[in-house]
């Protein structure tokens, strides 16, 4: 301060009566106290903040965490089902393509019988021709034309 301002200071608490000053003084008190409360009030509230901040994080992380190993069970539940299923396909295509081999197998061995028999046949047709005349041969070739045309 200034020497000014301090002599003019001086002179208006010399100008007051006391129990004017002592008005002003319990005033300021007063004013003090109630900015120290709210003060402390306002520091108590953002210590209540930061720790419900603090706590609203850390649910926060803890349900991220909760849902990231949800969403990983399932993935891997998931995965599994469909490895099963693609196993489970594969194994059914390779039974129907058994089934089919086997089917057509046997159908190929019944036409190779039925080759075989025809041939035997047919042998036993031109032996007989050639054994009987010429119009015979006809015959047997006709019988045996009719027999298999069917």
């Amino acid at each position: 301060m200034t020497t000014k301002r301090i002599s003019e200071e001086k002179h208006k608490i010399l100008t007051k009566t006391l129990p004017s000053i002592l008005d002003e003084m319990e005033e300021s008190i007063r004013l003090a106290t109630e900015a120290a409360r709210r003060a402390e009030e306002a520091a108590k509230a953002s210590k209540e903040a930061a720790g419900a901040a603090t706590k609203a994080s850390g649910e926060a992380r803890s349900a991220a965490e909760t849902a990231a190993q949800e969403a990983t069970r399932q993935a891997r539940e998931a995965l599994t089902e469909a490895a099963k299923k693609a196993h489970e396909a594969a194994e059914e295509a390779g039974r129907v393509a058994k089934e089919a081999a086997a089917e057509a197998t046997s159908k190929a061995q019944e036409i190779v019988a039925e080759v075989k028999d025809l041939a035997l046949e047919l042998a036993m047709v031109i032996r007989n021709a050639n054994i009987h005349s010429s119009d015979a041969f006809v015959k047997e070739i006709d019988k045996f034309n009719d027999k298999w045309s069917k």
